[in-house]
Parts: C-alpha cells; sequence; structure tokens
C-alpha cells in the first residue's frame, strides 16, 4: 500500500496518464500513422529483447536436447562395450582351456604308460614352511597318498599328501621337507631336490648332495630320476639358475627355478600309475 502512494508511483501514473492522453488525441485529430510509428519505436526495443530471449531459451533448449542424447549415447556404447569385454574374456578362457586340454594329450601321448587323472585346484594354503594345494576329486576317482602331481607341461608339482573321497590335499616340490631323487638331463650328475625355506619364498628349489666334480651347468635341465616308488623317471623339475660348491660339505649344489608354474595353479594332473624305473 505505502508503494501505491509514494511520489514515484504518482510521478509514473501521471507520465503514463498524459502519454495515453497525447496518443489518444493526436489518433483523433487524424495522426493515428505516426501514433503507430511512434508506438513501434517506443516498443521495439522490447520486441528485440523479448526475440532474443525467445532465441536463447530455444538455443539452451536444443543444448541441453543434445547433452542429453550424447549422455543415452555413452550409456549405450558402455553397455557394448562390457559386452564386448565379456566375450573376449569368455573366448580367452576357452582359449586357454584348450591349450591346457592340448597339453595335457601331448604329455600323455609322450608318457603311453602314465594313467592321469586331471584335477582342479579349488583351494590353497599358504603355511610358514609349505603350500598345501586342495584337489577337487578324491578316492573315488583313484587317487591316494603320494600320487605325483604335474603340470601340463609335464612339468613336476609335488605329490599328494593326504585324501579323502572327493578332495585331495597336495605339496610341492619348493616346499620345505620336500624332496625328489634327480639327474642333470645333459650329463647325468645325480643328486637330490630339496625344498628350502628361503629358497621357496623366491619359487627356487635346490638340487643337492652333487660330487664336487658333478658336471653341472646354468640352463641345464633337471629331471626325475625314478629311483623310490613315488616319483616316475624322467619328469622334468626344473632349469639350473646357479651352481655353487659348499666348502664344508665339499660339494657342488645347485639352485633349481621349477618348470611348472606352481603359484596360481588352477589344475593339475594327478599320475595314479605309471612303470616303475629299475636301475640296470
Amino acid at each position: 500500500m505505502k508503494f501505491f502512494k509514494s511520489k514515484f508511483f504518482i510521478i509514473t501514473l501521471i507520465v503514463a496518464v498524459s502519454v495515453a492522453a497525447v496518443f489518444t488525441a493526436m489518433s483523433l485529430l487524424g495522426y493515428s500513422s505516426l501514433v503507430k510509428s511512434a508506438l513501434h519505436y517506443i516498443t521495439l526495443p522490447a520486441q528485440k529483447l523479448a526475440d532474443t530471449v525467445g532465441r536463447a531459451v530455444d538455443g539452451y533448449t536444443a543444448y541441453f536436447s543434445e547433452v542429453e542424447r550424447i549422455k543415452r549415447e555413452n550409456e549405450e556404447l558402455r553397455a557394448q562395450i562390457d559386452e564386448m569385454l565379456d566375450e573376449v574374456q569368455s573366448a580367452k578362457a576357452v582359449r586357454e582351456e584348450n591349450e591346457e586340454l592340448r597339453r595335457m594329450l601331448e604329455v600323455k601321448q609322450e608318457h603311453l604308460d602314465y594313467k592321469f587323472e586331471p584335477v582342479d585346484v579349488i583351494g590353497r594354503e599358504d603355511g610358514n614352511y609349505m603350500t598345501v594345494f586342495t584337489l577337487g576329486k578324491g578316492k573315488k576317482n583313484g587317487i591316494e597318498r603320494d600320487m605325483p602331481i604335474i603340470a601340463s607341461n609335464n612339468g613336476l608339482i609335488g605329490r599328494i599328501t593326504d585324501a579323502g573321497e572327493t578332495w585331495a590335499k597336495a605339496d610341492s616340490i619348493i616346499d620345505m621337507g620336500s624332496s625328489v631323487g634327480a639327474f642333470v638331463e645333459r650329463s647325468r650328475a645325480s643328486g637330490i631336490v630339496v625344498g628350502e625355506y628361503e629358497l621357496g619364498l623366491k619359487g627356487l628349489c635346490k638340487l643337492s648332495y652333487l660330487q664336487s666334480d658333478a658336471d653341472i651347468e646354468v640352463g641345464d635341465r633337471i629331471l626325475t630320476s625314478g629311483v623310490g616308488s613315488v616319483y616316475p623317471r624322467g619328469l622334468i623339475i626344473g632349469t639350473v639358475t646357479e651352481v655353487k660348491y659348499d666348502e664344508g660339505l665339499r660339494t657342488k649344489y645347485a639352485i633349481i627355478k621349477p618348470y611348472a608354474q606352481i603359484s596360481g595353479l588352477s589344475s593339475v594332473m594327478v599320475v595314479t600309475s605309471f612303470e616303475k624305473y629299475v636301475e640296470e
């Protein structure tokens, strides 16, 4: 109410009424075209402003519509990419499985006297001195204690340490306490591959009890000797990475990198039967 009583409102009202009266009088006196021109001149800035605002609103509306369209397209593209990645991963898994089966077949063809039982690794327990693998098959599939386990590349992994009806436990050649009769493929020098704690942490093992003059070099391949009843002869244990001399025992020993990839195992082959090696 104060606004309507203010001087500003009264003056504005008087001016508006006066202008309206002038335009009305001019129109009655025959100056309608002049009135129209004057009105057009007065309202032109407002029309321009309204037109500019309208175009700006249309532009912003189109911009946000385009942004929404691009966002929808991006979401669709992401979904397509995720689907393609899933397909690639599935194809990769199939290829790896086929490659694994192919290598297993090659091992079977190389060792016709062996009987194998392919098994999935379903668990792994890392202890202070050894790693225990849990396998998804057991006695129901002919798996028993002390049977050797190998990888699909014919590399020795270890042996079965315990077996139930549907499961089995296994250790590896890098575990402390493990021992395997072995020989150098090139020179036939013999020794025993043992697991040691410090080496096991690095994924390595040790060929011990070599003669001081044993012919062994870095790069030599070490195989199982077949002596005893656990391991067949000729399984690949690994490759020599270092040759050293034990001053106290006056013997040589070598550091071995296992041929089988022991870490990250997903499947193995249990050798359930093989011809025993007889020394000549």
